[in-house]
């Protein structure tokens, strides 16, 4: 399939990650939809989220909604997250060769989905959190995510009858000041930034450098208007067409 990005931009970006020693790949909601996953911050799956469970998926994945309906919050989390089957792409692929050539240096993921299975990367920074590690608030025993699966209704602790809670961060709850900082300073230390796709909690990274630093930021999204005077590029092509053909 050919492109639309103008091949100019193609062979800047690829002369540019040539160049590169230092790459960071910030995964967004683009690259959770082409694994298999869907964006539920859309107007369709809002609508349809809505119709169904009578609240929209942002109500319902929040701190709030949690502690007060915590049935519910764990029958939309099962149907619709825990269900959602992520498959590797070609665009991860094309991080795997990054890395081998010792480019990459973090890869900072704004999902709690997780990595794909058979995909290792050697430092992940996992800003809101995993959903394949679950824990209970009152004894603090870690559960994994196919417990969650088959427990009935809400799951329990096994030890202690408690909740068990996903780690992941909910809306209305802050990113670890840690793990914000580590992927801050990944993002301010990369000379290429790959941004792919936005942030399922609409409060972006900053990639904010020194003005002087020579660093490339592109930018992927489906979203067609979208303009950003923090990057330098936005791409609409496909993250999984565009990446291998500039790596």
């Amino acid at each position: 399939m050919k492109l639309e990005t103008d091949e100019k931009v193609i062979n800047y970006i690829r002369k540019r990650v040539a160049a590169a020693r230092n790459i960071v790949a910030v995964l967004g909601i683009e690259m959770l939809v082409e694994g298999g996953g869907y964006d539920l911050d859309s107007n369709e799956e809002t609508y349809r989220a809505e119709e169904l469970y009578g609240y929209t998926p942002e109500d319902m994945l929040s701190t709030s909604f949690y502690n007060a309906k915590v049935e519910r919050f764990y029958r939309f989390y099962k149907n619709e997250i825990l269900s959602m089957e992520v498959r590797p792409t070609p665009a991860y692929d094309a991080l795997l060769r990054l890395q081998a050539q010792g480019k990459l240096s973090a890869v900072i993921s704004q999902n709690f989905h997780g990595i794909p299975q058979g995909i290792h990367f050697g430092n992940v920074i996992e800003l809101n959190g995993n959903m394949n590690s679950n824990k209970c608030t009152h004894c603090n025993k870690v559960f994994d995510i196919q417990y969650m699966k088959k427990a009935p209704g809400i799951p329990l602790c096994d030890k202690c009858n408690t909740a068990v809670r996903p780690n992941i961060r909910l809306i209305g709850e802050r990113v670890d000041a840690k793990t914000m900082t580590a992927a801050a300073n990944a993002c301010e230390a990369a000379d290429v930034l790959l941004i792919m796709g936005k942030n399922m909690y609409n409060d972006r990274l900053e990639y904010n450098t020194d003005p002087n630093r020579s660093q490339l930021k592109v930018l992927f999204t489906k979203e067609k208007h979208l303009s950003d005077r923090r990057v330098d590029f936005v791409i609409h092509d496909e993250i999984q067409l565009f990446l291998p053909a500039i790596v």
